[in-house]
């Protein structure tokens, strides 16, 4: 839906209009994918993009930590399809996840986030979880670990933890 469009909803008194999240999303064929330490090129490629949604949303670094961490620990920053959720293979993917109806970098749930094309796009599944992010009260003053555990629900809390470290260095190589 078009800014216009939403407007015109808005003025005309509907419910609900919502941006989609693609329309949101960086253009990522003009992204240039720079080499982040300890991350090979596919890996930063998806780092790379996950930065530009942060960036985009202007939400800073802590933004971009629980990101970038998020998805070092549900998928080690490498698109996954699954089996389980057949419309994911059909979408560019590097593993074949097989944790429940997961997919994607962030191993978001098919039940819950039911855009799987978004799912499976690093800029629009990053802007989903920035999102929920956004969500959850006074997210600005929690830790990464743990905030990173509040949006996903995980049942290892404590895996978060293990790559925020890794992932203030890489928000930092971005910008952030």
């Amino acid at each position: 839906m078009k800014f216009s469009a939403l407007v015109a909803a808005a003025a005309a008194g509907a419910a609900s209009a919502a941006v989609l999240p693609s329309e949101l999303a960086v253009n990522t064929q003009e992204l240039e994918t720079k080499p982040y330490q300890g991350l090979d090129e596919v890996q930063s490629k998806y780092a790379g993009r996950i930065i530009a949604q942060v960036k985009m949303e202007n939400l800073g670094p802590k933004a971009c930590q629980t990101a970038i961490t998020t998805s070092l620990m549900e998928s080690t920053l490498i698109m996954h399809a699954n089996e389980r959720v057949p419309e994911s293979l059909t979408y560019e993917h590097e593993r074949l996840g097989y944790d429940g109806d997961s997919v994607g970098l962030f191993q978001q749930r098919a039940l819950f986030y039911t855009d799987i094309k978004c799912n499976m796009d690093a800029v629009c599944s990053a802007h989903q979880f920035l999102a929920r992010m956004k969500e959850i009260p006074e997210w600005e003053t929690i830790d990464v670990g743990t905030l990173a555990q509040k949006v996903q629900r995980s049942e290892q809390p404590e895996r978060y933890h293990q790559f925020v470290d890794q992932s203030v260095s890489i928000c930092n190589l971005g910008g952030l």
